[in-house]
């Protein structure tokens, strides 16, 4: 793995992607000092947007996630300092470990980290991560081939707006699934899941709106005071390629 942010904390990884379907991803977290319940619960969270991001199809790249399940929640347990969670039969570009590391990061500011260790089981052990601070795409991209068009539109603004044309008009279902989806996406967009280095991650969020506005075949989602990396419009494309296989037929995308 290979990150452009320098850590406060030792960080290891598998030298190969290890979030391929076979395999069992486990995360091991050593805090400074033993964690309270309520703690745990606020590291738990700290954690579970890297599962909506997942589960969004957000973090997939490639050409998306068409044939792909959609992940579970990651299992958590541990006490006094110790702390794991365990990621089964993920199957996600190599480069969302880096969406997991801002997390913890912005987690390290409330809760101190001694040390984290990101692991396949069974298979070899992992080594510290490698800091290049010119890395230029640290993150999953859109995919390669969506089934729609698509156009992410240069802006110098901190308003950016996601508009999606389908190819009719929705049922109740269908919008409330497809307000779940972004309300959970914009929670990890919110937190700092792309952190723009050296800022810390936790800096680099947005104000996405509560509100999905629907008209006809259209839908229009805000993000206000977006400082977040370019890559997460991105995932954004990610995210609607998931909705169009799982929920609605998508005819274009415009995030302007």
């Amino acid at each position: 793995m290979v990150t452009n942010y320098v850590l406060p904390f030792p960080f290891e990884a598998p030298s190969r992607n290890p979030w391929e379907q076979s395999n069992e991803v486990r995360l091991s977290l050593e805090t400074v000092a033993p964690l309270s319940a309520a703690d745990m619960e606020v590291l738990e969270g700290c954690v579970l947007p890297f599962w909506f991001l997942a589960s969004s199809g957000a973090l997939f790249g490639g050409t998306g996630q068409k044939h792909t399940p959609i992940p579970e929640a990651p299992a958590f347990s541990g006490k006094d300092r110790s702390f794991q969670f365990t990621f089964q039969g993920w199957n996600l570009d190599e480069r969302a470990s880096q969406c997991l590391l801002c997390l913890l990061l912005a987690a390290h500011e409330d809760l101190p980290l001694k040390q984290a260790r990101l692991s396949i089981v069974g298979k070899a052990p992992p080594k510290p991560i490698t800091i290049d601070p010119l890395l230029d795409a640290p993150y999953p991209q859109a995919p390669s081939h969506p089934p729609f068009a698509w156009t992410i539109e240069d802006s110098e603004s901190e308003t950016r707006e996601l508009h999606i044309r389908f190819v009719e008009r929705l049922s109740d279902e269908q919008r409330e699934r497809i307000e779940g989806e972004l309300d959970s996406v914009g929670i990890a967009l919110a937190v700092g899941a792309y952190g723009v280095t050296p800022v810390p991650p936790r800096e680099c969020g947005c104000l996405p709106s509560e509100e999905v506005s629907f008209s006809g075949d259209e839908l229009d989602w805000l993000m206000e005071d977006c400082r977040f990396h370019p890559a997460a419009l991105e995932g954004l494309i990610g995210v609607c390629a998931s909705l169009h296989h799982h929920v609605a037929t998508i005819r274009e995308v415009t995030i302007s």
